[in-house]
């Protein structure tokens, strides 16, 4: 299997674009995969998804203002490939029965579970992408470029998203004093399929937010607390958010998830000593801003929002 991190391309050594033969059959594991893949026009190519891939090309779609008769054909050509499940899960028999040439795939750590021999595939034919930074991201596009030989395509899709973040960043301004952040992903301590088997006690620890967001919550004027740029996810105690005192906390909930979501930070013993609470300065983001995917521009546009209406506040109670 060819993991890889910041590398131009899938080769096992780590150098150099790809040079395997251009794959026929391709099974892609990742709905943000498959957003690289339908913005590149490798549609033909693929001969499988995930369950959440068709509804990731439509937030694609959305963010980007594409539409149109062709953009819906292939859409629904999307919609009608075979789902082998959902990430990070897959159906090994439903995957294998596609009979794929290369299957690509998007995890870190135990969602990075899959590999080649799963599939009945030799180590290069199977590829997973561990993307944590803006670096990474515009390194795996061009390397799925690669893959399915648009190469330059690749490039312009790099060079649009580069030029939308640089217009978001170009109408802000960066506060004087960079507030802290805390990106708080989930609560779970024990994930399962299932919300009602999950667990969480927030009284104890939380998951910081990685991938992504260190970056992003950097442009926008912030400071990101508990994870750098690199990392996946950083379990926190309680006690260290404490001491820290975050200026501004951003409860995600792992896209809404039910557990999560009962266990709401005012509710949650001793979170009404942070800060960020008592000034009230703890959001609920609508975009997950550690998602490494082409829709990333979106996100840091509601986090540069978010940043900017915490700036106004702190002034605004100076003044008074």
């Amino acid at each position: 299997m060819s993991q890889l991190r910041g590398q131009l391309g899938p080769s096992r050594d780590g150098g150099g674009p790809f040079s395997m033969s251009q794959p026929r059959r391709l099974l892609s594991l990742a709905p943000n995969i498959s957003m690289i893949l339908f913005a590149l026009g490798a549609d033909e190519t693929v001969v499988g998804r995930t369950q959440y891939c068709p509804s990731s090309i439509q937030n694609y779609l959305d963010v980007w203002g594409l539409s149109g008769k062709k953009i819906a054909s292939r859409l629904h050509h999307w919609q009608a490939l075979p789902e082998v499940g959902a990430w990070p899960q897959v159906d090994r028999e439903r995957a294998v029965a596609l009979q794929p040439d290369m299957v690509l795939a998007s995890g870190t750590g135990t969602f990075a579970a899959h590999e080649a021999g799963m599939f009945n595939l030799g180590p290069d034919a199977f590829v997973n992408f561990d993307t944590r930074t803006l670096t990474d991201l515009d390194q795996q596009i061009v390397t799925i470029g690669d893959i399915v030989g648009k190469r330059e395509a690749a490039r312009e899709i790099a060079t649009k998203l580069a030029a939308r973040r640089e217009a978001i960043l170009a109408r802000h301004v960066v506060p004087a004093r960079r507030p802290t952040v805390l990106f708080e992903y989930c609560v779970c301590i024990k994930y399962d399929p299932d919300p009602a088997r999950r667990f969480a006690n927030p009284g104890r620890f939380v998951m910081a937010g990685g991938h992504l967001a260190p970056d992003l919550i950097r442009l926008s004027g912030g400071e990101p607390l508990f994870t750098r740029p690199g990392d996946a996810v950083a379990w926190t105690d309680f006690k260290v958010i404490r001491e820290a005192q975050p200026d501004i906390v951003l409860a995600f909930d792992c896209n809404g998830c039910p557990n999560a979501m009962s266990h709401p930070i005012a509710a949650r013993p001793g979170w009404s000593s942070l800060r960020a609470v008592s000034d009230r300065a703890v959001y609920r983001p609508s975009r997950n801003i550690a998602n490494p995917n082409l829709c990333y521009p979106e996100a840091l546009a509601e986090l540069v929002e978010l940043v900017t209406a915490w700036d106004r506040a702190q002034r605004d109670g100076q003044a008074c």
